[in-house]
């Protein structure tokens, strides 16, 4: 009789006496028993407990096979995390080319779509090569009870979908001789046809050693690839009632002696890279460059533990731990890490230290009375106070003020983007009223234009586009589908004068503010939030097919996380995506803390694609309504189609046309029909998509390589100013039971007066835009890698006076436009040989900047000085071509006038903007733009002599002066030339000279075109006039 059958009889007829405590034990089969990132999971012992195999033989020809069950199994080949682009780490048959089954792995966060899966539960794939075995070593000689199921949830396949499933019993497994199992039960599962299998077997015994198998195997199906059943998880339980635990490793007697033989080299008394010892438990808490390496009860947050589960510890080149060395460490941090060592004291390094804090910009800004100056009559607001302060003490003040024209010139581009007018120019000239500059400011920020100005500012700071891919095809454009609702958020924003804590908070947030899901008809309060959330919809997202895993999730994510910390931190994150900032005080857990407050909206466990990533713009209640009144139209329309193709067949078979003026009434029927049938649009916005998964710090940055978890906070170098209770002057709610809240929390600690970094960033912001350069001229970066303020205590008072107003951003605006600083020319004094000396980069502002225009603004100025400007505010952009050329144009659109539009409402492509607009550095998107740059090329020059859009624009300024002096009166028609174009009158000498240019190309055009040659002319003088530097910078 076979050796292993006589045991097993032996077994069965008698048990094994243990003379030890016994206890009752249970082990479970799911993912805190089975990682799944090793074929082999030890059990307390440090013996082999759980096995991932599959079998090697088959039986019968392909199309009928199955799989032997001869304990020919071997372990499964690969192991890796996210198979499949899933939330599964497991061990599995291929992984190149591509992710081919059998596998066996574990759920680590739930995810729900076709095929519902649980975090912990444990996933069998047989796949069409081999049947997937789960293989349970006894640790001693037992008596045992199985239970367990199998649950194949896979619908979609018909026949294919079923699994075949054993429970046997048997020695070891071996690839070299066959043995025989003994079966303990078996049956199938279907979810088709009688849904999970469960199964209960009492009072096997077991010898030390020997094995319980759980096989998964395909339904043959006469096809040479049967369906693998990738939606199939398993529970297996096996208990005891004798079982004697081992007691818990100490670290003295089973931990050192494993580190000693591997680690101490370099992590030792004499050596310890990256600052790691590991010959103490205190230092091990203590840690390293990445910060304690030990918690005690948790092996899952200690990054000793995650280094040497991940393999990188020891490193490639050292003898690696055993399957026995990992489990016993395992088991010593989860029973508490015990040691003799006294841990009373014990302390952890931190890598943010008081300096880090002191740092300017990591502190909270700090009320500060005005300084005292000498000229006080020059100090126009309290803003001159702290310039003339600085100016003086090097014996410099400010330059004179600017004239007239040229302060209503540069307010009306500062804050509008549009020249103004002759007739505003006069009035303004005329007006000789004290209060008629701050008259104007007031006008100028209570105009509709002012939105569109300052709304772009953002849209840059933000990255805003009209595209959701990465746009690197001219010809090709994916549109982001109602995303210029949010372009028109920011503009109605400013425009209304929106709190800039409230337009941050509904950003981040808007959809966490308000129950949109259970809002029957939105108001306009419940679309702005919602809408708003388009923020963070701006990121280029190249998911759009479901090849695309996870690791380009996380690139969309990555993305994101630089836009908003650049964009409202002032802070660059990307070095500590991989490693702890070289220069700033951010951490590599800040990192991804940071990151965990967005992970439960792009959810990389439970991912949408963009194209799928939007909702609609009425409420949920509202679409039922819709969908409802169309199906009533579809059941009234269905028997009228029916009755067009009846009598369309008829005339067919009859070969005539009798049923012709019936049809027709049929399909006039339809069409009615069909013109009442309801729809409505979509609004890219961001909400949470499932459960919240746990964040991971990523080794290196990389996705698969999961090392710590760590929870959603703010960085470290911020905690000192945390208050156990929130902020009085932020509104609370009650969160939507659909959220987690979690990026409304972010958005209340950002618009808190907790943060240091925020109200700094909008008012520095602002500086740049006035004057030109920035007090931080790394706007994006206020940081120790970033530049030093020129002007700290003012920035200080600048971000504190922006909160005490309520964060009233027109009030800043005042503040800086009347004061005398700008108001300053920006033309450099006769005598300014000591500020020029002292100061060659004007940082201390001694005069004011000359600034260029944007390429929008110089668009928008040639559109509005030849009278072409389309005000048309809001709503859907104005198209463009998309030439292979790449010399794109806005498109006219139905109503004929759209290319005439203000270039904030043309639609807007990440790499491709407009040819003329990009000459002049309107900004390629790849993700935001905090500062454009300013260069000034021969391709600049030559767009103004030759483009057709600014040589139709200067016949068109000629048409509207020619029309307004029909007798030709060349001088009134030079000054107003000068007047609508320069923002000022010519000088005698100038109009000489135009008179006499005037003159020549009239004698020179008349001949050729008769009759013309008089408006040639004048379209030469504005054309001349539109390239001069004069009209492209703000003096």
């Amino acid at each position: 009789m076979n050796r292993f059958f006589i045991i097993i009889l032996c077994l069965f007829a008698c048990r094994i006496a243990v003379g030890q405590e016994q206890i009752p034990y249970t082990w479970t089969a799911d993912s805190n028993s089975i990682s799944g990132r090793d074929t082999v999971t030890p059990g307390e012992n440090g013996t082999p407990l759980w096995h991932l195999l599959r079998t090697t033989t088959s039986e019968g020809p392909v199309a009928s096979r199955t799989w032997a069950h001869d304990g020919k199994y071997t372990s499964l080949d690969h192991v890796k995390e996210n198979l499949f682009g899933q939330p599964i780490s497991g061990a599995i048959f291929q992984i190149s080319p591509t992710d081919k089954a059998p596998f066996i792995g574990a759920v680590t966060e739930r995810h729900t779509g076709d095929v519902a899966w649980e975090k912990g539960e444990l996933m069998v794939t047989p796949g069409p090569d081999h049947a997937a075995v789960l293989g349970w070593q006894s640790p001693a000689d037992l008596s045992i009870s199985i239970n367990g199921l199998v649950d194949n949830r896979q619908i979609c396949c018909g026949a294919n979908s079923q699994v075949n499933w054993y429970l046997e019993i048997g020695p070891a497994p071996n690839l070299k001789e066959s043995s025989s199992s003994i079966s303990l039960a078996k049956g199938f599962s279907d979810a088709q046809n009688g849904g999970p299998a469960k199964f209960d077997i009492q009072d096997i015994e077991i010898q030390e050693g020997m094995f319980i198998y759980l096989i998964i195997d395909c339904k043959p199906d006469g096809s040479g690839s049967p369906h693998h059943g990738d939606g199939t998880t398993i529970q297996l339980n096996i208990t005891t009632e004798s079982y004697t635990p081992p007691p818990p490793p100490t670290f003295e007697k089973d931990i050192l002696p494993i580190l000693s033989s591997r680690c101490l080299d370099c992590h030792g008394t004499n050596t310890q890279e990256a600052d790691l010892a590991v010959h103490q438990v205190s230092k091990i808490i203590f840690g390293g460059e990445n910060g304690s390496a030990l918690e005690p009860g948790n092996p899952e947050s200690s990054y000793l533990w995650t280094m040497i589960q991940q393999g990188a510890m020891p490193p490639e080149e050292s003898e690696p731990l055993t399957s026995r060395e990992k489990a016993i460490i395992f088991r010593w941090i989860k029973t508490g890490a015990s040691t003799s060592e006294d841990l009373t004291n014990v302390k952890r390094r931190t890598y943010i230290t008081d300096e880090d804090r002191e740092f300017w910009a990591y502190r909270l800004p700090k009320t500060r009375s005005l300084p005292a100056i000498s000229n006080i009559q020059l100090a126009e607001s309290p803003i001159d106070n702290f310039l003339l302060k600085r100016l003086e003490d090097e014996s410099l003040s400010y330059s004179e003020i600017a004239s007239k024209n040229t302060l209503i010139r540069r307010l009306y581009f500062d804050l509008i983007g549009l020249p103004p007018s002759p007739e505003q120019i006069e009035d303004f000239l005329n007006d000789d009223s004290a209060n008629a500059y701050s008259q104007l400011v007031d006008r100028l920020l209570a105009s509709p234009r002012y939105g569109e100005r300052w709304g772009r500012h953002w849209m840059d700071t933000v990255g805003y586009v009209d595209v959701r891919l990465y746009d690197g095809d001219g010809t090709t454009v994916y549109v982001n589908e109602g995303m210029w609702r949010y372009r028109d958020y920011i503009i109605r924003s400013f425009n209304t004068g929106k709190p800039y804590d409230q337009f941050i908070q509904e950003q981040l947030a808007g959809d966490e503010l308000v129950d949109w899901k259970n809002t029957s008809d939105w108001s306009p309060e419940v679309m702005d939030k919602v809408v708003a959330t388009g923020y963070l919809r701006n990121i280029e997202d190249h998911t759009s097919e479901p090849q695309y895993g996870i690791d380009r999730r996380y690139e969309v994510m990555y993305d994101l996380m630089s836009m908003v910390s650049t964009s409202l931190l002032g802070m660059t994150f990307e070095c500590s995506r991989c490693h702890n900032h070289k220069f700033d005080p951010i951490t590599q857990r800040d990192y991804y803390s940071l990151l965990s407050y967005f992970e439960s909206s792009y959810n990389p466990r439970n991912w949408l694609r963009p194209q799928e990533r939007w909702i609609p713009d009425v409420g949920p209640i509202k679409v039922e309504e819709y969908n409802a009144h169309n199906a009533a139209l579809d059941d009234q329309i269905a028997p009228l189609n029916e009755q067009i193709e009846a009598l369309t067949k008829e005339n067919t078979e009859n070969e005539n046309n009798s049923n012709d003026e019936k049809i027709a009434e049929l399909r006039t029927q339809v069409h009615h029909l069909t013109s009442q049938r309801k729809s409505h649009g979509k609004i890219q916005a961001l909400f949470d998509v499932g459960d919240a998964p746990i964040t991971n710090v990523f080794r290196r940055g990389d996705c698969f390589k999961r090392g710590i978890p760590v929870k959603h906070d703010v960085p470290e170098v911020f905690h000192s100013y945390r208050s156990e209770k929130p902020d009085d002057s932020i509104p609370q709610n009650t969160l939507p039971e659909y959220t987690s809240g979690r990026r409304l929390e972010l958005a209340r600690w950002i618009t808190s007066r907790q943060n240091p970094m925020t109200s700094r960033v909008v008012m520095n912001r602002l500086w740049l835009h006035h004057f030109g350069e920035a007090i931080v001229s790394t706007p994006e970066n206020l940081g120790r890698s970033g530049a030093r303020p020129t002007h700290p205590e003012l920035l200080d008072w600048l971000a504190i006076e922006f909160q005490d107003s309520g964060w009233d951003l027109k009030h800043m605006h005042r503040l800086v436009l009347n004061s005398r600083a700008y108001k300053q020319s920006s033309k450099r004094p006769e005598v300014a040989n000591k500020a020029e000396s002292v100061d060659p980069d004007n940082a201390l502002l001694w005069r004011q900047n000359l600034k260029r225009l944007e390429s929008e603004i110089i668009r928008d100025a040639i559109l509005t000085v030849s009278d072409q400007v389309n005000l048309q505010a809001y709503g859907p952009p104005a198209g463009i071509t998309k030439p292979v050329s790449g010399l794109s144009m806005v498109e006219a659109g139905t109503s004929g006038r759209d290319h005439q539009r203000r270039s904030v409402y043309v639609f807007a492509r990440r790499v491709y903007p407009l040819k003329f607009m990009e000459i002049f550095d309107s900004p390629i998107m790849a993700i935001n733009c905090s500062r454009r740059s300013n260069s000034t090329t021969v391709l600049q020059s030559f767009a103004q002599l030759n483009s057709d859009f600014v040589i139709n624009a200067a016949k068109a300024s000629a048409t509207q002066l020619i029309t307004a002096y029909p007798q030709q009166n060349t001088p009134a028609i030079i000054k107003d030339a000068f007047t609508s174009i320069l923002g000022r009158k010519p000088t005698a000498e100038e109009s000489a000279l135009c008179i006499q240019h005037i003159t020549e190309q009239f004698t020179a055009f008349e001949p050729s075109v008769p009759g013309k040659g008089y408006h040639l002319a004048v379209a030469d003088l504005c054309h001349m006039l539109l390239c001069m530097n004069e009209f492209l910078y703000v003096d």
